[in-house]
């Protein structure tokens, strides 16, 4: 099934034409773009950390990305900005040494909300993944004017573990909302509230194809997309999916893929500046991890 494009869909919300769901697919449609960064290992920004986890587009188009060692071990947060120039291979700069945090833990997902809690911008970090790291709280890291990752604390989340979270400050016509997965369910919440309260369970059972791995999600004013990975239990050639769902948890697309090339490169999340989404990919053979555009 053709896509429509980003401009088609602008359109059609704008004049009230319904967009009809995409039919669920068994096989994946390659929408792995061009490559927007690359960071090998030797990249300041990893401070020896080998492992990308989860990222966000922040203030000023600045991507943040969490990085760790193997086994989830001593996460940092890298700060990348842009140098002015096109969307290119060179566009985004890493801005300055890594934040050891370690209360990121595993660090799968990052949000960013522009104003949380009336107080100014802030990254929060989601701690746990869905199996071998368990925690229900995330991190909150506030950042400076600047952009410059700033102080740090803890919130405790009633609905227990999540792996997945992303804000959008223009859902909920322009009041802000969250998303979060959690074992394949989608809960939501209200982007002014404390995160301690007001959650609401959307959607119970998510599409899913296969075992894939849960990874990072995004989330604009419409839409939310939810990745998933390659894992140990995925044929060599398998690939990772991203998941489009409204916000009520019904399918818009499923059939979106990003090659694994023989499980060595894993998805772990997906985030949009502007109109041009971008997915971070992990590189499994000591290659230098990626961010890609991808292809709506």
């Amino acid at each position: 099934m053709k896509k429509l494009s980003s401009a088609a869909i602008v359109l059609a919300l704008s004049v009230g034409i319904a967009i009809a769901p995409a039919a669920a697919a068994s096989a994946a449609t390659n929408r792995s773009g061009a490559v927007r960064l690359n960071i090998p290992n030797s990249s300041a920004c990893k401070a020896g950390r080998t492992v990308m986890q989860g990222m966000v587009a922040g203030p000023s188009a600045a991507l943040y990305i969490v990085f760790t060692k193997a086994a989830g071990a001593e996460p940092v947060l890298s700060r990348w900005t842009r140098d002015g120039s096109a969307w290119d291979s060179a566009s985004w700069v890493c801005a300055g040494a890594p934040a050891s945090i370690p209360t990121l833990g595993h660090g799968n997902d990052l949000a960013y909300n522009a104003n949380y809690l009336g107080q100014g911008p802030a990254l929060i970090a989601t701690q746990g993944s869905q199996s071998a790291y368990l925690s229900d709280k995330v991190t909150i890291i506030r950042l400076n004017a600047n952009g410059t990752i700033g102080t740090t604390s803890q919130v405790q989340l009633p609905i227990g573990n999540i792996s997945g979270l992303c804000y959008s400050a223009t859902a909920a016509g322009g009041a802000g909302k969250y998303a979060a997965r959690r074992l394949g369910r989608l809960w939501t919440h209200p982007g002014s509230g404390a995160l301690t309260s007001g959650w609401t369970l959307v959607k119970s059972n998510l599409t899913s194809h296969d075992n894939r791995s849960d990874q990072g999600i995004d989330c604009s004013e419409n839409y939310i997309w939810n990745t998933k990975s390659i894992n140990t239990s995925t044929p060599s050639t398998g690939w990772n999916w991203v998941y489009q769902y409204n916000w009520s948890g019904g399918d818009v697309e499923s059939d979106i893929g990003i090659p694994s090339n023989n499980l060595v490169d894993e998805i772990e999340d997906v985030t949009h500046v502007g109109s041009e989404f971008f997915v971070g990919i992990n590189r499994n053979d000591g290659l230098a991890d990626t961010v890609k555009v991808l292809i709506e």
